[in-house]
């Protein structure tokens, strides 16, 4: 998305935490109304690998608690198919918002959903945005009870969540199936 790259493991996925400072083109310094940016890239939550760990939940809350305590803006990208998976994240980045409101804090939360079919199906995302708000608002009441938090029961009470200007949709990378599909 920034043109950066970070180091991987297991040549694509990143491990831990990478941090880079951009310089904001002098175009677009007023629009931004900062001189910098700093992209934070982060291992995925639920990732295979540490979840043999005892501590991965508590890792992944961690991990999650750092990111958004240091950003304005929070990117989620939601690349998996498995419902179980992302309520799983969903739940954790839910915890770590509910802990920015805890100090004041009320960051911004983009969705990015990839590997969409049809980007421009417009009905069909609708409703798929009603039923992702319906998911965030359940994660939401979960998250709010463990975290012992009484009167937050969806998801708008946590921070300001517009569902058409929040989430994002892109297509799948390949036409067919990788390794030797083209580039979509």
């Amino acid at each position: 998305m920034f043109g950066l790259q970070f180091p991987v493991a297991s040549g694509r996925c990143t491990r831990g935490a990478f941090m880079t400072l951009l310089k904001v083109k002098e175009n677009f310094l007023e629009e931004l109304g900062c001189d910098f940016i700093l992209v934070i890239d982060t291992e995925g939550l639920k990732a295979p690998e540490l979840a043999s760990l005892e501590d991965s939940y508590e890792h992944d809350n961690e991990l999650a608690t750092l990111v958004v305590g240091l950003s304005d803006v929070t990117i989620i990208n939601m690349a998996m198919e498995n419902t179980s998976e992302m309520k799983d994240i969903l739940q954790i980045v839910v915890h770590a918002f509910l802990r920015m409101k805890d100090i004041g804090k009320k960051p911004s939360c983009q969705f990015v959903h990839q590997n969409v079919s049809d980007v421009s199906a417009h009905e069909k995302n609708m409703r798929h945005r009603k039923t992702f708000l319906e998911q965030l608002d359940e994660m939401t009441k979960v998250a709010a009870n463990m975290e012992k938090k009484s009167g937050i029961t969806c998801f708008s009470d946590v921070m300001n969540y517009d569902p058409e200007e929040h989430n994002w949709y892109i297509p799948g990378l390949w036409q067919g199936d990788p390794p030797m599909a083209p580039v979509n």
